[in-house]
């Protein structure tokens, strides 16, 4: 009969598991370890770490107290406080990081989760600080560098002495082995150009999933689908008041039942709202998703999926883990995410179109590209709202009304240069914003609108209203101008539809070219300019002239009608062409491009 382990095999055995993400089977041999020897410190806190990552929290905060009381190392209180975080019991979270800092005030990930915690109570001056002094410590942290950039860019924060710069950030990403900073904003960076993402995001990929990534797909080889309907998952966190949903769901409703069916599985812990019901209500089934990884790739992996779509990619609260694992024969990156995920293994294909994805770009995608025939954004139908009015949308009575309804992050100096050079040459035109996340924002925009010789009372920011409330007033402004590198996505299509024109050009991502896709399906090619300048030029004159002005609305709104970009069904039918044919590469074991055709 063999001695029992020791107390030091059981812990390196329960490690071993949690890091090949068999949770359960390391809560099992933890067990056995804590039975043993009650108080070991770090089987408490590596137990609290694996209820944190099932979310369950208030057991998380009790096993990281068990592990403190019982001579953690220091590290223990960050972990306590992020339990305590993602419980939103806010006091405790920033008593449990201030502990940690002041027994070790040199703790850099203390401050840089302080600076977390901080921006999600609405305290971002205050987590500012703690960023920079996460990056005092650590100067080379991508982490720290990213999360610090993203803040200041939601801030509209681009002094170059108040913190890290974007080029700090690319030269640190070149430089990366590892990390577990998401490669989203460089989505957003004129320094990051399409190969410097693609690099980015397989670092972050094998950094984050590399064991699971080697490991034997979950799921069975793909099957014939004679005699039967092609079955079809949708991942998402964000089946909710969310883009994501305002986008798809007519689309996902549109599917032929005769010929699919079609499962949407929710890895969010949302507790629901009036969209949630919606996305219920267009699934054959719905599934809420374990909190486990593991458990819930088995879950996806039960149903024999044909083929999975992924809608989060690298977004919030995305589930890498589940699609880490396989849990489907084919797995597609659509909408949720517009770059690569930077390992085969995390998506077979990107869903894209020729001008949104060209095969000219194909070497920056791990996927494959899935191109289909129109437009690789789905949308609903154009909706019929009430007017809205604008002076009781803080909107001048007179005067062109420029808009941008993108989120702050996307906003750089240099756009901001040629927005204002716009605004200077129209006289009584103003730039309507959406509402940033804090006044901080607003004031430094100003700021920076003034000294670029623009009267800040002309940069307007909207209030927050319903989504059909936001459509409604939408339609009030005279002309959309498109951010640069990343392009306005569900903006665009938004003012599109409420018959706003938009001026873009084509960038050189797929981030970039958005909306000249969009502009591409409605048959708008006068309103992708050549370049910066050239869109400046035109949006001058636009401005300058009410009848040529009158002349390119009215071309879009006679368009709407009937418009393929806004006819859910025809989007339904090209997706189901497209995944059958994507099961059909699957079949063949090849992965070449699909180019659907009309």
């Amino acid at each position: 009969m063999s001695a029992p382990a020791s107390p030091a095999a059981l812990y390196a055995q329960a490690v071993a598991e949690f890091r090949q993400g068999r949770l359960q089977q390391a809560l099992l041999v933890l067990g056995q370890l804590l039975q043993r020897v009650p108080s070991h410190a770090d089987g408490w806190n590596l137990v609290g770490v694996i209820h944190g990552s099932r979310r369950q929290y208030a057991q998380a905060a009790q096993c990281h107290r068990r592990a403190i009381a019982a001579g953690a190392p220091n590290g223990t209180w960050v972990n306590l406080g992020l339990a305590e975080q993602r419980r939103q019991a806010w006091t405790e979270a920033e008593a449990a990081f201030r502990e940690a800092l002041r027994r070790d005030p040199a703790l850099a990930i203390g401050w840089q989760k302080l600076a977390g915690l901080y921006e999600e109570t609405g305290r971002p001056a205050e987590a500012l600080e703690c960023h920079r002094q996460a990056l005092h410590l650590e100067p080379g942290n991508l982490r720290s560098l990213s999360d610090a950039l993203l803040l200041r860019r939601y801030l509209a924060d681009w002094g170059p002495d108040n913190g890290p710069q974007p080029a700090e950030l690319v030269a640190a990403w070149r430089a990366a082995a590892r990390s577990d900073a998401s490669p989203l904003l460089l989505l957003a960076l004129p320094e990051a150009d399409a190969l410097v993402q693609k690099a980015a995001a397989a670092t972050f990929a094998h950094s984050q999933w590399g064991a699971l990534l080697a490991r034997p797909a979950m799921a069975a080889p793909a099957t014939p689908v004679s005699g039967r309907r092609l079955r079809i998952g949708y991942l998402s966190s964000d089946f909710r008041a969310h883009a994501i949903s305002f986008l798809v769901l007519e689309a996902i409703a549109a599917h032929d039942r005769d010929a699919c069916e079609v499962v949407l599985y929710a890895c969010d812990a949302g507790t629901g709202d009036a969209w949630r019901d919606r996305a219920r209500a267009v699934a054959d089934r719905f599934v809420e998703l374990e909190a486990d990884d593991n458990q819930a790739a088995q879950q996806i992996a039960a149903d024999r999926l044909d083929l999975l779509v992924d809608l989060n990619g690298y977004t919030a609260q995305a589930r890498t883990g589940v699609v880490a694992r396989r849990p489907a024969p084919v797995i597609a990156s659509w909408l949720g995410y517009i770059g690569t995920l930077g390992d085969r293994r995390l998506a077979d294909y990107v869903i894209g179109d020729a001008i949104a994805t060209p095969e000219a770009l194909a070497g920056c995608f791990s996927e494959s590209l899935a191109l289909l025939p129109h437009c690789f954004q789905a949308n609903p139908r154009v909706p019929v709202l009430p007017p809205a009015d604008r002076v009781a949308s803080g909107l001048p009575r007179d005067g062109v009304v420029f808009c941008s309804f993108n989120q702050a992050y996307k906003l750089h100096p240099a756009l901001w240069d040629d927005w204002c050079a716009v605004l200077a040459r129209v006289p009584g035109s103003v730039l309507w914003l959406a509402p940033p996340r804090d006044r901080i924002a607003c004031a430094n925009l100003c700021r920076e609108a003034a000294a670029r010789g623009v009267d800040p009372q002309r940069i307007v920011f909207a209030g927050q209203l319903s989504r059909d409330a936001h459509l409604s007033r939408l339609a009030l402004a005279d002309i959309a101008l498109d951010t640069w590198p990343y392009n306005s996505g569900t903006t665009a299509s938004d003012a599109l539809r409420m018959g706003v024109p938009l001026l873009t050009f084509a960038g050189d991502t797929f981030a970039g070219r958005m909306a000249a896709s969009l502009l591409t399906a409605l048959g708008l090619d006068e309103c992708i300019l050549a370049g910066r300048q050239e869109l400046v030029e035109y949006a001058v004159r636009l401005g300058n002239d009410g009848q040529e002005r009158a002349r390119l609305r009215q071309r879009l709104c006679g368009r709407l009608p009937g418009a393929r970009l806004f006819d859910p069904k025809a989007m339904a039918v090209d997706l189901e062409r497209l995944y059958r044919a994507l099961h059909a590469n699957a079949l063949a074991g090849e992965h070449a491009t699909i180019r659907l055709s009309d």
